[in-house]
């Protein structure tokens, strides 16, 4: 019969080290994705990965803002052809993300290719810190643990659904202006040109919870963006090896029991 002091032995025993190894400059960040399966990679279709897609990401260091874009499945059972020709044509103002090294490489579509709305575009919002998060590997029965630089979260952007939304009403506006009469416009006043500019008050107080030196919504969408590389880093033994902790010298716990127990 199982005694209470046998339910509280340690079922493992494992050397804890805090690891440096990464250099200044590096940041280690977690990504977590709210709607899709645990413990899976992001979802390439098949279909995808024949015509050659992959995720792609970019990144803006200063407001620390990530984009990605995920392929689609364009099967006639799972896609809707004459929605994705509609999006496609009013999205192309956002562009697409693009893969470092390959600027100079360009989707080409023959006359008879339908333009297609083929990519899930996800952003980023970073997730507040009630504390200081880290990253723990087991490696050679030791736990490595890193700091954690900050937790983003990616859902959906509704960008295309804006893009989409604003054509329409442009196109709406278009049909209702052809379809006035001669005789108004020829009675329309005069429109005379207005240039407005509108500008920021420098010294102005930020917003309340704003913290110093934080970039401002305006400053964010001016900043270029950097593409990255993704990789499946579970699988990459070198970005483990990165994690593992260089030195061996023992953690001092300085935290009295009574203040986390």
């Amino acid at each position: 019969m199982a005694t209470a002091r046998d339910e509280e032995t340690p079922a493992v025993s494992l050397p804890v080290y805090l690891s440096a190894s990464l250099p200044p400059s590096a940041q280690l960040e977690l990504f977590q994705y709210p709607l899709y399966a645990r413990g899976r990679s992001l979802p390439v279709p098949a279909t995808a990965a024949q015509r050659g897609q992959r995720v792609t990401a970019r990144w803006r260091p200063y407001s620390d803002r990530v984009e990605m874009e995920l392929p689609l499945d364009l099967r006639e059972a799972v896609y809707n052809q004459e929605r994705g020709a509609e999006l496609a044509e009013s999205c192309a103002s956002m562009g697409r993300i693009g893969v470092p090294g390959g600027a100079a490489v360009k989707q080409e579509r023959g006359a008879e290719a339908p333009l297609r709305f083929d990519s899930m575009r996800l952003e980023s919002a970073t997730v507040p810190r009630a504390t200081q998060y880290m990253i723990g590997t087991v490696q050679n029965g030791e736990l490595h643990l890193v700091p954690l630089h900050a937790v983003q979260q990616m859902r959906p952007s509704m960008q295309h659904i804006d893009c989409h939304a604003q054509a329409s009403e442009q196109g709406r506006r278009v049909s209702a202006s052809d379809d006035e009469s001669d005789a108004q416009r020829d009675g329309r006043r005069h429109v005379v040109p207005l240039s407005v500019s509108l500008r920021t008050d420098t010294s102005a107080p930020r917003p309340a919870g704003a913290a110093p030196g934080a970039p401002t919504q305006r400053d964010a969408d001016a900043e270029r963006w950097v593409d990255l590389r993704f990789a499946d880093a579970s699988r990459d033994e070198h970005a483990l090896a990165a994690l593992q902790a260089r030195s061996r010298a023992p953690l001092v716990c300085t935290t009295p029991a009574c203040e986390f127990l």
